[in-house]
């Protein structure tokens, strides 16, 4: 017999939706990635602009999910909460896509940070581990990675 209620998730509990990002996305200077709440840094001029040329289709949602388990979930772990089994040996740690700030990030700048890594500032300044992966993946590859990465978030 029951002499409690069933204690009701908190902030910070599994289960508990994140607060929604308020603050601007971008911004020309910020303390990422040594903040992980931080807006995150413009991308350069040739990527700012892009914007993907696939859509989340049950297809390309599948081929993303296969080169994120193959290249990503290491790393950033399967659920994209930046828990993968090597996340406890690197500074910073990888990014947790689940984050409210992901829905909110543009294409380009997705496009940027997927193919240049932790290889351009400010990331090499914070020392990221993050591969570039422009040598690895072909254009093709990267987005269908993107669109995969945006479900983690539900980016709209």
């Amino acid at each position: 017999m029951r002499t409690h209620a069933p204690a009701q998730p908190t902030a910070g509990t599994l289960g508990a939706q994140p607060a929604a990002f308020t603050g601007p996305a971008l911004a020309a200077t910020t303390d990422y990635p040594k903040d992980a709440n931080a807006p995150r840094p413009e991308p350069p001029a040739v990527y700012a602009s892009m914007k993907s040329p696939l859509q989340p289709t049950a297809a390309n949602l599948s081929q993303g999910r296969e080169l994120y388990t193959a290249n990503c979930a290491p790393c950033h772990g399967s659920g994209g909460r930046g828990d993968g089994p090597a996340a406890s040996a690197l500074n910073p740690k990888p990014a947790n896509f689940a984050t409210p700030i992901h829905a909110q990030l543009p294409d380009g700048y997705w496009f940027w940070r997927v193919s240049k890594g932790g290889s351009v500032l400010p990331f090499t300044a914070a020392a990221s581990a993050m591969p570039p992966w422009e040598g690895s993946l072909s254009q093709d590859q990267r987005w269908l990675l993107i669109v995969y990465l945006k479900s983690f978030s539900a980016h709209k």
